[in-house]
């Protein structure tokens, strides 16, 4: 799975704002990135002179240098949170850009669970003198970022941001591509997934997909995805008390037996064993 432990965003602002009145605001881009969530009625976005009109439960994410402006309609109000941040590195990206192709997120199955976070950042800003408050909202503004990682899979993902490759490179593409099956495999690990339904999200065949993700990775997308179980079930293992039968559901495989083979021949050890050792049993 990703490596998060040095995943510590600086954040710059998080702040509501309730707009009341109509007008539009200054054409404009920041050197960081901005993350604006709309909580309460609507206004209209031109991002990149494309407008759109942005409603309750949407949320908009600007990379470095992408402009935009919001525009206020007369008679309407909206209930925004605004949250600058810098700082952010994710594998095989440039520095502080996520790798959304549109702005406007497509939050999916997280937007319940997104917008009810915005909505405590919201609480918490109202008390900057509470114990412990910048700490909270950085942990705050953490979660929001890794429900967005969560719905990567459900947007389409751009491959202008790869920092070594100039727009148009083919090996800019194939980096996009591999990163685009990553992250869908870190997000979709428990379910069944196959090559083709992988390649299927992904818009290519699967023999286009092994041979580009292996020429990147070092190993085949399946491969990948079996590391990725394995390494969540000897978590699992070392840290709950849950039977093979019950580890093996939750990182993808329906047949403890064939999941207790593949962990032995991963790991060396069957899983009970293992586990036993982990947790100094």
């Amino acid at each position: 799975m990703l490596a998060l432990s040095d995943f510590t965003p600086e954040v710059l602002y998080a702040f509501p704002y309730r707009n009341e009145q109509p007008g539009t605001y200054v054409y404009h881009k920041h050197t960081f990135l901005e993350l604006s969530t709309m909580l309460e009625g609507y206004s209209d976005y031109n991002v990149e002179g494309r407008w759109r009109r942005v409603v309750a439960g949407q949320a908009l994410l600007f990379n470095p240098g992408v402009h935009h402006q919001e525009t206020q309609p007369p008679h309407t109000q909206s209930l925004q949170l605004h949250i600058g941040f810098r700082h952010v590195v994710l594998p095989g990206q440039t520095p502080d850009h996520l790798p959304f192709a549109d702005s406007l997120i497509d939050l999916g199955a997280y937007r319940e669970e997104f917008m009810a976070g915005a909505r405590r950042i919201v609480t918490e800003s109202q008390r900057p003198t509470a114990f412990g408050h910048d700490l909270l909202i950085q942990a705050m503004v953490v979660q929001q970022l890794c429900l967005l990682l969560r719905a990567l899979p459900e947007n389409n993902v751009s491959s202008d941001y790869l920092s070594v490759n100039e727009a148009g490179d083919p090996k800019a593409d194939r980096l996009a591509l591999v990163s685009a099956a990553t992250y869908y495999l870190e997000a979709h690990y428990n379910e069944d997934v196959t090559l083709s339904e992988l390649a299927q999200q992904l818009h290519v065949s699967a023999a286009y997909l092994s041979r580009t993700f292996k020429s990147v990775q070092g190993t085949s997308p399946i491969n990948y995805l079996t590391g990725l179980r394995m390494r969540r079930a000897k978590h699992l293992l070392a840290n709950e008390q849950l039977t093979v039968t019950a580890v093996a559901q939750a990182v993808g495989y329906q047949d403890p037996y064939y999941f207790s083979k593949l962990f032995k021949r991963y790991f060396g050890a069957a899983p009970t064993l293992l586990g036993k050792s982990l947790r100094g049993d």
